[in-house]
């Protein structure tokens, strides 16, 4: 088997939008016994402490702790009493930052975050795990490829009046969970 090769603290540290951009290309890997599985990210979302964060205002709590460093972390939360979640810690120390993964190429069911946490046996156990280590679970580098495009859109899901264009995917992926078809015609 292949020695993990996880991306190291500086490439997390960040700031969250940049660690967004950055990731999309890169290898989720996931350890499950004597194998490793791996999918490539394709599409994600950027949360700092925005109104639609779990960290909105730097208010600290045991359940974001997470968020607040250090960068290259898991935060896995469980959401709707049914779906977990995975995002990468961003930013330095103290800063909240995260970086929800939304879908993966290379595995099938594994485009939107619930359905890529159940392709990679993700829970919150992994709550706080540095990728660093590449241990359970890390991130490998990797890059678009030629002629990819990034889509930038709106983020799914948000409830409040918070419409940014925090979220990234890679045009054309059978990854991503949910396609922007405006934003993709701007790409033209």
């Amino acid at each position: 088997m292949t020695p993990p090769r996880p991306l190291g603290r500086r490439f997390y540290a960040r700031p969250t939008l940049r660690l967004a951009r950055a990731l999309l290309g890169a290898w989720l890997c996931r350890r499950q016994g004597d194998s490793v599985l791996r999918g490539r990210i394709v599409e994600v979302e950027a949360y700092t402490d925005d109104a639609a964060s779990h960290a909105r205002g730097r208010r600290r709590t045991p359940r974001n702790a997470v968020m607040f460093g250090p960068p290259g972390c898991a935060y896995v939360y469980f959401t709707y009493g049914m779906h977990h979640c995975v995002n990468v810690v961003a930013e330095r120390d103290g800063v909240p930052g995260a970086v929800l993964l939304r879908g993966l190429e290379g595995l099938p069911a594994a485009n939107g975050p619930g359905r890529l946490c159940r392709a990679l046996d993700i829970d919150r156990r992994l709550d706080g795990l540095d990728l660093t280590v590449g241990d359970a679970l890390w991130i490998e580098p990797g890059r678009r490829r030629h002629g990819e495009r990034v889509v930038v859109a709106t983020r799914i899901g948000i409830r409040t009046d918070v419409e940014l264009p925090w979220r990234l995917y890679l045009a054309g992926s059978p990854g991503v969970s949910r396609r922007d078809r405006a934003a993709e015609a701007s790409l033209a």
